[in-house]
């Protein structure tokens, strides 16, 4: 089991750090194999297998090529849907452990998950995922597959885990900017990040590489095996692959960062009109309302504490004071930042095989077999109870100090009310325990058709993720507070839980709730408090499919393409949870469990047509269109199209245009949520009172598809006067329309009361003209509209031309975001660019690499980054003389969050050593100059790490070696 403190797992300190030692010495010459626009070997003869060109085609034998995002076997430089490539060099010399954490540098990516910023996640169940997020749209409005075919979710939200790719044989990552819903259904609103898989390999590769930060911490290793052969005289090849990769993580408070105390507060001196901010971010921030061994935050005996050993003390409230919080003073020892784990402890296994056999041209099998284990565990926080979440404490508890018991009898009191971080039940963490299975059956081939070759392909796929995510020492509120109701038994004077003096078999033991040290961390009390919540989700998708491409006609400018495409999918989930889950009885991650089913059946064509070919006035020009039309069993028909088109006025410049309309249908937790309770006091402007009332959280099963309209205009330059130089621009538009959101039972009262949903009248139950429940359910009402520029150039030539030895490599990609507005349906919509604090796009993101390469040697510096923005992009920043905040748009003091310039270099060298002819020896480093991350104040008040991770290098400089092997 992974384990967060105590003996560090596989290896002990010292093995380990010798292994670190003993691997960065051995690689004292290193290598990082130059990006490049294009990477990867040619795949099998059906039409997702080809290779595709890119950005940079000097780069590229001329041949035809299939593009991500489309069936038709066509150039990819030549798609008007902009496609950009990271090919298997990049890949491998960047030397991560994980390939997501390449990925996502690419500017095009903004707000995609990871295990570090997934680490304060509970009951979403989204901890140690890594997922994709193109455009800011969401991972689930960005479709994920694996030789052009679709993995299988993570989630019952369909976000796909990247750790379920087998990493060992990524050849290349196709990602298509734009939408591709007519090519490969829902979910590609945003884009396709497509993983491709080496099937040629022959032969054995082998890596060992290993890495830890500067720090000395977050120390991993990667070990691969892969190899690949012929048989039955070529008409067979098989393909096996195995990959371990462990990471001890990154301990909570390792940071310096981690300790500022940096919080979003209320401003207690604010008012409407004194021109003051209403917020305040201010350093040196903590609870004020509880502590680590519980403070006593009203009433007369407000300020008291419970130290070591239960000994009162009064707590030193600082110059601020606002409920729950408190600037200076003792604020430090009531922070929780330290106990939140910056990068989890990972650990995860591949296995893969793949055979396939000719059995004629017009015959192809294929069998295929992957399985992915994934397991993270980091310590997440205490089970604080702040304010009037904690436990009352009547006169009479056992525990209660003298001192204490006689000032609350002086002042009248019964009963005190504490807030406490309960420092003596440990720090809790959680685990999550994914295992992943895909079993493939395919056939393909070539036959002629009308006085042409026709390529065909089909598979069966199915693939099963099971997914159990754990809290171990979680909390039962209802025991805690048994527990805490301790009394001295009359009958034998020892302390008990005042229940068993009613119900002497209730197994509860007395918990001391004043001060720190005064009960044992595995005591009695703690096993019996303990609750782990535990959830237990499969999730399965079965997929058949079906295409035929073809180049039927031909007219003055060459071939027509066709593509003709079928699918059948069904996913379907069933979620176990633990009984404390079922009743809401956890502190948190109180999950919840899902049992349902979808179907959709759909077919496709897609067409592209040549208009012009080496004319006067057109190198070339084609036309480009997709149609698909789709059935889901529960949301209803849809169809969704798109139009292309792609014209080279001369060689040099090609100007691309596409627009299409995208879907994504509801998912199985949006559809199939179960229903939860819970009581709810707000106000009802039919009656002008707030009764309270029964809220009731449920999917929706008459939910329809969100619609896209994507458009995007876009030229490449690729100069034959200065060879190696290709660049594009390109602008782009995603309106999202009839997007699926919550809403909240106040919104439901609101909209049904002013006439503007007045569907929504039917989830509000009343009873003598009183509101005694209201349904909350997912419904179409958000929107949301993402709008930018793409920058992209590359630049590859030898020297010679200079009299200078070696080659230069130059890619630059640049994304400029011009619009991030989400409207909930409800209140005005809000621009999010520029929003550093969460998922939001910040301004501009960039990704710039200079490399040289001279015979086996190849470096290269990486430099990446992105703007300066805000914490929040509906504040406003004011000192003095602010304008009245509003609901949609308070003041604040401080909304800054800095940018960054990250700087990674990477070296590696390639040579012989006897009959080993493929051994390369690499090294590379991210994040250099060790800029430390901005810090948020958005998410929990204890994740800084986790919330900061979405967008900032949070590990500090990352030192990673190795070697590999190919034979």
């Amino acid at each position: 089991m992974l384990s967060s403190s105590g003996p560090e797992g596989l290896w002990g300190r010292h093995t380990r750090k010798r292994f670190v030692a003993r691997l960065l010495l051995t690689s004292a010459s290193f290598a990082l194999s130059i990006p490049t626009a294009i990477a990867g070997t040619a795949d099998d003869p059906q039409p997702q297998a080809s290779q595709p060109e890119t950005t940079a085609p000097t780069t590229v034998e001329p041949k035809e090529l299939v593009v991500t995002g489309s069936r038709v076997v066509r150039d990819g430089y030549k798609a008007p849907t902009p496609l950009s490539v990271i090919g298997a060099d990049q890949l491998a010399n960047n030397a991560n452990s994980n390939i997501a954490q390449y990925v996502t540098n690419l500017p095009a990516f903004s707000g995609s998950g990871s295990p570090r910023s997934n680490t304060t996640t509970g009951a979403n169940g989204a901890a140690g995922i890594n997922s994709l997020n193109l455009r800011s749209l969401g991972a689930n409005r960005t479709l994920v597959l694996l030789d052009g075919r679709r993995v299988t979710p993570a989630l019952t939200t369909g976000v796909v885990d990247v750790d379920a790719i087998p990493q060992a044989l990524i050849s290349r990552v196709d990602v298509v900017t734009g939408g591709a819903s007519a090519t490969y259904g829902s979910d590609a609103v945003a884009g396709v990040v497509n993983f491709v898989l080496d099937h040629t390999l022959k032969g054995i590769r082998a890596e060992v590489s290993g890495g830890a930060t500067s720090y000395g911490d977050g120390q991993n290793y990667k070990v691969s095996l892969a190899g690949g052969g012929s048989f039955a005289d070529d008409r067979g090849h098989f393909l096996i692959a195995g990959e371990h990769v462990y990471d001890y993580g990154i301990g909570a408070g390792r940071r310096d960062w981690t300790l500022q105390g940096r919080q979003l507060l209320a401003n207690p001196a604010y008012t409407a009109t004194n021109g003051q901010p209403q917020r305040l971010i201010y350093d040196n921030v903590g609870y004020m309302t509880a502590t680590p061994g519980g403070i006593i935050f009203a009433g007369p005996l407000r300020g008291t504490a419970f130290g070591p050993g239960g000994n009162p003390y009064q707590l030193n409230y600082g110059d601020i004071q606002a409920d729950p919080f408190m600037r200076g003073g003792g604020w430090q020892a009531n922070d929780l930042r330290h106990t939140n784990a910056i990068s989890p402890i990972e650990s995860r296994q591949m296995a893969f095989a793949r055979a396939t056999f000719d059995v004629s041209r017009a015959l192809n099998l294929t069998a295929q077999f992957s399985f992915v284990r994934a397991k993270t565990q980091a310590d997440l926080t205490t089970a604080y109870m702040i304010g009037t979440s904690g436990p009352r404490v009547q006169l009479d508890n056992a525990y209660l100090p003298a001192s204490i018991r006689a000032q609350m009898i002086g002042a009248g009191l019964s009963s005190i009310q504490i807030g406490t971080l309960n420092q003596d039940l440990g720090v809790t963490y959680q685990v999550t325990d994914r295992q992943t299975y895909s079993y493939t059956l395919g056939a393909n081939g070539i036959f002629r058709m009308l006085g042409t070759d026709w390529h065909w392909d089909s598979y069966a796929q199915y693939g099963q993720s099971n997914n159990l995510v754990t809290f171990p020492n979680n909390i039962s509120r209802s025991h805690y507070t048994l527990a805490a109701d301790a009394v001295v038994n009359p009958a034998t004077g020892s302390i008990v839980c005042r229940s068993t003096l009613t119900s002497p078999g209730n197994g509860c033991s007395p918990y001391n709730v004043f001060g720190t040290g005064v009960n044992d961390t595995n005591g009695a009390a703690a096993q019996y408090i303990r609750s782990a919540s535990r959830s237990n989700l499969e999730i399965d998708q079965t997929v058949v499919a079906a295409s035929l491409t073809g180049e039927p006609v031909k007219t003055w400018a060459g071939p027509v393409s066709l593509a003709f495409s079928g699918e059948y999918r069904r996913d379907h989930a069933h979620g176990v949870v633990d009984a404390d889950s079922l009743a809401v009885n956890h502190i948190y991650a109180n999950y919840s469990p899902i049992d349902g089913s979808t179907n959709v059946k759909e077919g496709a064509v897609e067409i592209v047509i040549p208009l012009a070919k080496h004319y006067s006035w057109a190198d070339s020009w084609d036309l480009n269109g997709a149609a698909r039309y789709t059935s889901y069993s529960l949301a209803g028909n849809v169809v969704t199209w798109k139009i292309g088109t792609t014209f080279s006025p001369t060689r040099d410049f090609t100007l691309r245009v596409t627009r299409s309309r995208d879907i994504r249908a509801p998912n199985l937790q949006e559809t199939f949520l179960p229903a939860s309770t819970a009581r709810q006091s707000i106000f009802d402007p039919f009656t002008n009172t707030t009764p309270a009332f029964d809220q009731t959280t449920t999917g929706n099963r008459n939910l329809k598809p969100e619609r896209a309209d994507t458009f995007g205009l876009g030229g490449v330059f690729t100069p034959h006067f200065i060879p190696g130089l290709s660049a594009s621009v390109d602008y782009w538009s995603i309106n999202v329309k009839d997007e699926i959101s919550i809403i909240a039972s106040g919104d439901e009262l609101q909209l049904c009361y002013d006439g503007s949903r007045p569907e929504l009248c039917n989830n509000i139950t009343r009873v003598n003209g009183v509101v005694t429940q209201v349904i909350s359910q997912n419904i179409n009402i958000a929107g949301q509209k993402v709008r930018g520029l793409d920058f992209e150039a590359s630049y590859r030539r030898d020297l010679g031309f200079l009299g200078l030895p070696g080659r230069i490599d130059l890619h630059a990609n640049f994304t400029k975001y011009l619009q991030d507005t989400i409207s909930t349906g409800i209140s005005a919509p809000i621009d999010y660019v520029g929003e550093n604090s969460g998922t939001n796009p910040p301004r501009w993101r960039t990704n710039a690499t200079l490399g040289y390469q001279l015979n086996g040697l190849h470096t290269s510096l990486t430099l990446r980054g992105f703007s300066s923005g805000t914490q929040f992009a509906n504040y406003i920043q004011c000192t003095s003389a602010c304008p009245a905040s509003t609901t949609l748009h308070p003041t604040i003091n401080n909304n800054y969050l800095p940018g960054r310039m990250y700087l990674d270099f990477a070296i590696s060298y390639d040579f012989t050593a006897g009959r080993l002819k493929g051994l390369s020896l690499f090294f590379n480093a991210q994040n250099i100059t060790n800029r430390d991350p901005g810090l948020t104040v958005a998410g929990n008040a204890f994740g800084n790490g986790a919330n900061t991770a979405v967008l900032y290098d949070v590990a500090g400089p990352v030192l990673r070696g190795g070697f590999r092997l190919k034979i």
